[in-house]
């Protein structure tokens, strides 16, 4: 009988790894427990399974960098427990596999039988801590651990700061973001990002790692839910995070993302994936600058055909979209009364404030040029992610 696997307990990483009363070091296994299930979904009761287990790096089609197989038989109530780490290794080495480089995802075949391949989003903090490397900067004012860095109070104010990330060193002609920290980081080869269960496509810019898709979540990174619904009083005079969708219409939100308005941008739970932020300006500019060799970025832009995705715009239209952020036209919600501009221009919000205004970037279908304009706070724009 043709059989198929319906998974049910993967990967319990956070309270389930192996340990050895023995030794220190992290456990070199990740328990791994499915049911399986006949194709009329009865219960594979006392059962023989063979199940091979493939780990590919960077994508669901990357390179594998480790493969091993189980001879397994389930219990009366169909389940399978084994340990991933631990079976028969027919390529690779678990021991080295480097689960800081990058994402990771773990194909799953019984028998012959593809039974898919996902994306391993919860690393085991013990197997990625023997890779991580700890060290304390020349001056004794920052602890590194692996990609974060922590600012030892007291002891950074009596340091000189490096200015290699500001504005002063990468924007030298700009005038207004001399003394900015600009963030240029980036995705370490990651094209992709699960974020309360929506996936966003990341793109590399000058060495910045952009969300190359609007933002669509409805709460902070702590869990808090952003404000919606409000009438258009209360929009008007709120002067906490909220978003709208264009036209209340739940596919509008599949499209083209929520729009927030200013103030989400800025508070302190965090609009963005936790280790990302809504752009400043000063970060925009920098981005520009990548299209416009020469320039300092503190002007418009004429290169919005190269921050356009071809798809939504009038036809037809200048779109080449070579920079892969793919800037659809999202349109706005002005002040909380109406939508409008939906296919035909985009407005995406920065966390920078000047003048009591908000900054945002505006791309214009009739310009083709990325325009910098202030705006009330209290309008719906688009919101962008960059990688910290």
């Amino acid at each position: 009988m043709k059989k198929y696997f319906l998974q049910s307990l993967v990967m319990l990483v956070t309270s389930f790894l192996i340990t050895s009363p023995l030794h220190s070091q992290s456990p070199l296994g990740i328990p791994y427990q499915a049911v399986m299930r006949n194709v009329d979904g009865s219960v594979m009761a006392s059962s023989a399974v063979n199940l091979t287990f493939m780990i590919h790096d960077g994508s669901a089609t990357g390179t594998v960098v480790y493969q091993e197989s189980h001879a397994l038989t389930s219990n009366a109530q169909g389940l399978v427990s084994c340990v991933v780490g631990n079976g028969v290794v027919s390529q690779g080495n678990f021991a080295n596999i480097n689960w800081g480089s990058g994402a990771k995802f773990l194909q799953v075949m019984m028998g012959t039988t593809d039974l898919g391949t996902q994306q391993m989003l919860s690393v085991p903090y013990a197997l990625y801590a023997e890779d991580v490397s700890v060290r304390v900067s020349l001056t004794g004012d920052s602890l590194f651990i692996g990609g974060q860095v922590s600012i030892v109070p007291g002891v950074s104010a009596a340091n000189p700061v490096s200015m290699s990330n500001y504005g002063s060193a990468l924007l030298p002609g700009n005038t207004t973001c001399q003394s900015e920290y600009i963030s240029v980081t980036g995705c370490g080869g990651q094209d992709s990002l699960l974020y309360y269960d929506r996936y966003y496509s990341l793109v590399e810019i000058g060495g910045q790692c952009w969300f190359a898709e609007n933002l669509a979540t409805d709460k902070y990174s702590n869990g808090d839910l952003i404000s919606t619904g409000l009438t258009n009083t209360d929009w008007i005079n709120t002067t906490s995070g909220a978003y709208a969708i264009y036209d209340n219409n739940p596919s509008n939100d599949a499209i083209y993302g929520k729009l927030y308005n200013w103030y989400t941008t800025v508070d302190t739970r965090g609009v963005c994936p936790t280790g990302w932020h809504v752009p400043s300006s000063c970060e925009w500019d920098y981005m520009q600058v990548v299209f416009e060799p020469g320039t300092t970025g503190q002007s418009d832009c004429f290169c919005g055909n190269d921050l356009m995705s071809a798809e939504l715009w009038p036809v037809p239209n200048s779109a080449t979209n070579v920079s892969g952020l793919s800037i659809i036209p999202s349109g706005q919600y002005f002040m909380g009364s109406y939508f409008d501009e939906i296919n035909i221009s985009a407005y995406l919000w920065t966390s920078t404030t000047t003048n009591n205004f908000g900054l945002g970037r505006d791309l214009l279908f009739e310009t083709d040029i990325l325009g910098k304009n202030e705006h009330l706070k209290i309008w719906g724009f688009a919101l962008r992610c960059i990688k910290d």
